[in-house]
């Protein structure tokens, strides 16, 4: 099932077409499945199947990973050292975070394989444009799924409120992920969604800048990213806009003078409209959410009460209870909440700098130690949870890798490349302000910084040595 040495990047053995689409195949139902309830048998299989399918990969390539831009994957691995030490010497709930080890961290662990193993096949087929494109098609429509699972949930909801046919549960669009066995966070589309359009605008850009851009050729990206704005906009999510709008705005300075330089109309066109077609969803989006509008206010609200108000530290309270801003108006609770949250979670990690233990739940058994009748469960920022479950030094080892990964992405070849530059800083921007610090949104961030490490590796320094 081996390829010819000439097509081979220096210094590696390359796995065969069928392994490496088998992989490519795993990794895609694995981050379509992530975002979905009740999969864990799926998640599992993937997960394990992949890594198993890895070994040989990574055994025959490990010479590869001696070297500076490896640092990441290092990193994550000296993180999952810290989870076990923090366990056996810092731990304020022993049982729940052993539960959590075997539970949940062992499942990341056995994700890191598969990323490397992935990675690593992919990078020995970088002098394969033709098997590196049937590649990334599916890679990329594994990225595309969770966006397609949301359109299919949303036609078959429509379809069955205005025709009344009877819907499977598991098809309904329900956004209660707490109270519904199949409902999905309008966080988690967020999280999963954001990541492909950013890719998309960087493919784009790098056509453009090569002159490779090609209506046919670019459909998918097109439209991939008003699609998913247009998400954003049904759930009426402000921050997935708000990183929407900010990524086209990016995008078009980017792509102004580029735009000149192209000069195929067709082509053009096509990315104004696109364009166009996202900054009306962005716009309209930002007027149906009359919070922004209060923003400022709600926030310095939240700062000047902090102390004399403790109606943040139960959600649940009417909202009569709420503060008055400076407008006159109740502050709303999703800016007054979040702020105020935000700061009671820096002041704990002051306190507790090596962090409770807990994945995502530290902030509310923090809370409830201070203040027993606190009601609060996570802080809404996923790197503030984070760093209140394993400290500073947990969120050191995993910020600093994802940095590393994110300026070593550079020297991935396209277009693998935008996973590592485009790809994970939005995962950096979405953890820093939702609710975003459980299981598989860590899971999956963790893979891709691995995978984006791997296909960043340098493989010119070592001798050529054949097929696996």
């Amino acid at each position: 099932m081996g390829v010819s040495t000439a097509t081979i990047s220096p210094g590696m053995k390359q796995p065969s077409g069928l392994l490496m689409t088998s992989l490519c195949v795993l990794f895609a139902i694995l981050y379509g499945v992530f975002i979905l309830p009740n999969t864990v048998f799926v998640r599992n299989f993937c997960l394990i199947s992949g890594a198993i399918l890895s070994l040989p990969i990574i055994i025959s390539n490990r010479r590869i990973l001696y070297q500076w831009r490896a640092m990441p994957i290092l990193l994550i691995i000296f993180l999952l050292v810290w989870v076990v030490i923090h366990l056996f010497c810092f731990s304020a709930d022993y049982p729940r975070q052993y539960q959590e080890l075997v539970k949940i961290w062992k499942k990341i662990a056995i994700s890191i394989p598969f990323a490397l193993g992935l990675g690593l096949g992919l990078l020995s087929y970088s002098k394969n444009p033709q098997q590196a494109n049937w590649y990334w098609k599916i890679i990329y429509i594994g990225f595309l799924l969770p966006a397609a699972t949301y359109f299919v949930k949303f036609g078959a909801t429509y379809l069955g409120n205005r025709y009344g046919i009877a819907i499977p549960i598991f098809l309904v669009l329900d956004g209660d992920h707490l109270g519904s066995k199949f409902g999905i966070s309008r966080a988690w589309y967020v999280f999963f969604c954001l990541p492909v359009a950013a890719m998309s605008i960087g493919i784009l850009l790098t056509n453009l800048k090569n002159k490779t851009l090609t209506f046919g050729k670019s459909l998918a990206y097109l439209l991939c990213i008003p699609l998913t704005l247009l998400i954003f906009y049904i759930e009426n999510d402000r921050l997935g806009t708000f990183f929407g709008f900010t990524l086209i705005v990016i995008a078009a300075s980017i792509f102004g003078s580029s735009l000149i330089q192209n000069r195929s109309i067709e082509s053009l066109a096509a990315l104004l409209l696109m364009l166009i077609v996202s900054f009306y969803i962005s716009w309209i989006s930002f007027k149906q959410s009359t919070q922004w509008k209060n923003i400022f206010s709600d926030v310095k609200v939240a700062i000047e009460q902090i102390d004399k108000n403790s109606v943040w530290r139960d959600p649940y309270v009417k909202i009569e209870e709420w503060p008055t801003n400076e407008l006159g108006r109740a502050a709303y609770s999703s800016n007054y909440l979040r702020v105020s949250w935000f700061i009671a979670g820096v002041d704990f990690v002051i306190d507790r700098p090596m962090g409770y233990g807990l994945l995502s739940l530290s902030f509310g058994e923090l809370g409830k130690e201070r203040w027993p009748e606190a009601k609060m469960s996570w802080s809404h920022s996923a790197w503030l949870d984070f760093t209140l479950g394993y400290g500073v030094p947990g969120l050191a080892l995993f910020f600093v890798a994802f940095l590393l990964s994110w300026l070593n992405s550079k020297n991935a070849v396209t277009p693998w490349f935008v996973i590592g530059r485009w790809g994970l800083p939005v995962i950096c921007a979405v953890f820093l302000v939702k609710e975003v610090s459980s299981e598989v949104f860590v899971n999956a961030f963790i893979f891709l910084i691995v995978l984006s490490s791997t296909l960043s590796l340098n493989s010119h320094d070592f001798q050529q040595e054949g097929v696996i």
